[in-house]
């Protein structure tokens, strides 16, 4: 347990906050960070809540009072199918720790044990995996708060081939099977928009009776969140299923929009009606994300090798978010030693010369003839980016789109950024299965915004017991 030496004198007025709490700590500057991370977003929900003084003031030193009797680890999770960690990274933003992390791909739980070193990963194939396994992992006694996870999602998939045959189709019911022997408090499934029609929605009604067999209330309707409307650079849409187990009963709410989609607002302008959208930020489009990355093309030795270093400083927002320069939702995560002058991800791709003319040739925003990969637009938010196959299923690659002024793919890093990850998230150093992590993963401020309101829930759930 991490606990304070002592807390120093805070101050908060009605309209907003600075310097709520600073925490002293005997320990690594990483744990003050955190703690004083999850106090910054616990805290802003508070003066958005409560309106009165008394009120905001009795709510801050209950959190403060949790923070030194329970130390960091406030709410747990278990991630399951967790590929490179997406959901964990935001879980972890939004102040919930994922103990355990199952996952069956090779690549992918390497991945989570260099990303997650403090997370415990399962390595194993779903359905050979156990509740009391997990409950060891998480001790004896300890009580699950949430059970998150993305079942793979290729059977549902529009843009795949669709098979609600796909054996990949029936582990949501693993899912809930675990939901149900484990118990957790709540539960947070993630999967493409195509699993709510799959089978003329048959197959999601099946999925919620089950979860109600179990012993979960889920939030209806379901609904399908785009990342580019929290803050995210891609178009990309993705539903949650939230539930409550029964005798808690209270359901989490689904997060509202904090940023708006720059395409949206081009199509709105055209059509004259700019005025109707809500007074909020767009999304970083695709050169404010990628811009200040390393320009690969004229590196020879990134033929073999996936760092460089850094050569021009990030100028956006959202890039200095991203090699971790600014105070932000990721400030305080641990970056595992992570060297800030080396962007790693950077491995070359080299086409030939008919694909390079065409690459060139074609518009941003068109498709490319023949390849039929699409070419990022400078000014908007990228397309779904998606995720190739893995060996068993013929290990196609995945259609990488084409970066907006260089004649190529994007790169793995480039991707990363397009999806939110930190430039400190390491990838497997080759293409092919660095961007079919990339493709798969859920983008972690996406999954920040949904763990936040289940945060809430928990918070609440918990003032109400003390």
């Amino acid at each position: 347990m991490i606990l304070p030496s002592c807390i120093k004198v805070f101050t908060l007025s009605p309209n907003k906050f600075s310097e709520l709490a600073v925490l002293d700590y005997p320990y690594s500057m990483h744990s003050a960070e955190m703690i004083n991370s999850d106090l910054f977003f616990s805290l802003k929900t508070i003066i958005k809540v409560k309106s009165d003084r008394q009120g905001r003031e009795l709510l801050l030193k209950w959190h403060i009072n949790r923070i030194i009797t329970k130390g960091y680890k406030m709410y747990n999770a278990v991630d399951l199918f967790a590929g490179v960690g997406g959901l964990s990274l935001g879980l972890k933003m939004a102040g919930i720790t994922s103990e355990v992390a199952v996952e069956f791909d090779d690549t992918c739980a390497d991945a989570l044990l260099f990303n997650f070193p403090n997370t415990q990963v399962i390595h194993e194939d779903i359905k050979a995996v156990s509740a009391s396994q997990i409950q060891d992992m998480l001790g004896e006694g300890t009580e699950l708060d949430i059970l998150a996870g993305g079942p793979p999602c290729q059977g549902f998939s529009l843009i795949g081939l669709r098979d609600p045959n796909d054996e990949r189709s029936r582990l949501v019911f693993e899912f809930i099977r675990l939901a149900q022997e484990l118990k957790p408090k709540f539960i947070m499934l993630e999967n493409v928009p195509g699993i709510l029609s799959s089978q003329k929605g048959a197959f999601i009604e099946e999925v919620v009776q089950l979860f109600k067999k179990a012993g979960y209330l889920i939030r209806l309707p379901i609904q399908v969140l785009s990342a580019a409307n929290f803050g995210v650079p891609q178009d990309r849409r993705r539903a949650f299923i939230l539930g409550v187990r029964e005798d808690i009963g209270v359901l989490p709410d689904y997060p509202e929009a904090t940023h708006l989609n720059p395409r949206d607002v081009k199509k709105a302008k055209l059509k004259g009606l700019a005025d109707s959208f809500p007074n909020l930020p767009t999304s970083p489009n695709v050169m404010e994300a990628i811009e200040d990355l390393p320009n690969i093309d004229i590196y020879p030795h990134l033929v073999e090798s996936d760092e460089v270093e850094y050569c021009k400083p990030p100028v956006s927002g959202y890039a200095k978010m991203m090699r971790g320069v600014s105070q932000s939702a990721y400030s305080g995560l641990p970056k595992n030693n992570w060297d800030g002058t080396i962007c790693s991800g950077s491995r070359r791709t080299v086409h030939g010369e008919v694909l390079t003319k065409r690459f060139i040739e074609a518009k941003q925003g068109d498709t490319v003839p023949v390849s039929r990969l699409f070419k990022l637009r400078e000014d908007c938010v990228a397309n779904t980016l998606r995720a190739g196959t893995p060996r068993e299923r013929g290990a196609y690659s995945a259609p990488r789109p084409v970066h907006p002024h260089l004649p190529r793919v994007v790169s793995v890093r480039e991707g990363a950024r397009l999806q939110s990850f930190p430039d400190w998230h390491r990838f497997h150093k080759t293409k092919w299965h660095g961007f079919r992590q990339v493709g798969n993963a859920v983008p972690p401020l996406l999954a920040r915004a949904v763990a936040l309101e289940i945060k809430k829930t928990l918070d609440s759930l918990e003032l109400n017991r003390s």
